[in-house]
């Protein structure tokens, strides 16, 4: 088959929705099948922040009439417009809950009283109603994870039998160095200072307030813990307390290349996931991959990785005292699950499976 996997963001490893593309464009690529992972950005001339959704969906038209035909569309479902819809067997895959995101950038919004509060909100609902056009144009609807997947089933029952889902892990190369990191861990020490990692940008719904106040109680309560904030951009700076900054409590990372990872993993015994609202979260496979313990909010990819990683994968925040039951992780069972070849072969047979039996 001939198959195009767009993109909203741009082609760089360093963004996770970019990641997912790419890894299974070329895992289908390994199944036999012509596929094409393309992103409509950069835009020219740059795009504002309220009209991207469209522009970059004029731009997707504009590359599939021109380039086509194609036997499957992936598309966000917000750029699934009637036109493309009638371009090729159309699959609204998701890379992260986007009427959830503008819902809760919308709240977000309100609490910081914006003068563009209103602007936001009529944003939300023009950009929430293109998804569910975009939801209803698309014989298949491809969540991602089993989170998304059951609050669809909740929320729109009559699309229920369109739902099909898909996880998502590390690239083999990126694997590899994971695993050695993992090799090299060292046993915990009882009473030892623990070093948290946190990875993510700055935005509201990864939980940056819910991860400030932990800062401050945790900081106040076992004065010998560190915390590293990586990738967070410039903006953390403003939340983050000053005094844990300059005490060395609170180390900020604004930005960090991709072979940069794994010695970052390395130097840290326990990861920290706080998002109130997620696509999935890779940063929890590496960070699980790598070999830390990891204290997870519910969101995201956190339900599909739980029955792997036994005590490895522990709600947040961290208990005060109490010691979690022992409970060693299915290792194998979740290499041969989150591996790019399975995750490509399930496409083909739930998704592609179901395109053919839609047509």
């Amino acid at each position: 088959m001939r198959i195009l996997i767009v993109c909203h963001p741009p082609l760089t490893a360093e963004l996770g929705a970019a990641q997912v593309a790419l890894n299974l464009a070329v895992s289908l690529q390994a199944r036999g099948h012509d596929v094409l992972a393309w992103s409509p950005e950069p835009l020219s001339p740059p795009a504002r922040w309220w009209d991207r959704w469209r522009r970059q969906r004029r731009a997707i038209e504009k590359f599939v009439e021109q380039n086509g035909p194609w036997d499957v569309l992936d598309l966000p479902a917000i750029s699934v417009s009637s036109r493309l819809a009638q371009a090729g067997r159309v699959v609204a895959r998701s890379f992260q809950p986007e009427i959830l995101y503008l819902a809760e950038d919308l709240r977000a919004q309100l609490r910081g009283r914006s003068l563009r509060t209103p602007l936001h909100a009529v944003h939300g609902g023009l950009a929430s109603l293109a998804v569910l056009q975009g939801w209803r144009r698309s014989p298949v609807l491809l969540c991602l994870g089993a989170a998304e997947r059951d609050w669809m089933r909740r929320r729109f029952p009559r699309w229920a039998h369109r739902l099909r889902h898909y996880v998502v892990a590390p690239p083999p190369a990126e694997r590899e160095a994971l695993a050695r990191v993992r090799a090299g861990r060292g046993r915990a020490t009882a009473g030892a200072a623990t070093r948290f990692l946190w990875i993510g940008r700055w935005a509201a719904h990864k939980g940056t307030r819910r991860l400030v106040r932990f800062l401050q109680e945790r900081s106040a309560t076992h004065p010998q813990d560190t915390f590293t904030l990586a990738g967070c951009g410039s903006a953390a700076e403003r939340d983050v307390p000053a005094d844990l900054v300059r005490q060395g409590r609170v180390r900020l990372v604004p930005s960090f290349r991709r072979d940069e990872l794994p010695g970052l993993l390395a130097a840290h015994d326990a990861g920290l996931f706080t998002s109130s609202v997620e696509g999935w979260g890779l940063c929890l496979n590496e960070m699980l991959e790598s070999g830390l313990i990891v204290y997870a909010t519910r969101a995201g990819g956190v339900a599909d990785l739980e029955p792997y990683w036994g005590s490895r994968l522990l709600p947040f925040p961290p208990a005060g005292t109490s010691t979690p039951e022992a409970r060693e992780p299915d290792l194998a069972g979740y290499l041969a699950r989150f591996s790019w070849p399975e995750i490509a072969r399930r496409y083909e047979e739930e998704v592609l499976g179901a395109l053919g039996d839609s047509g």
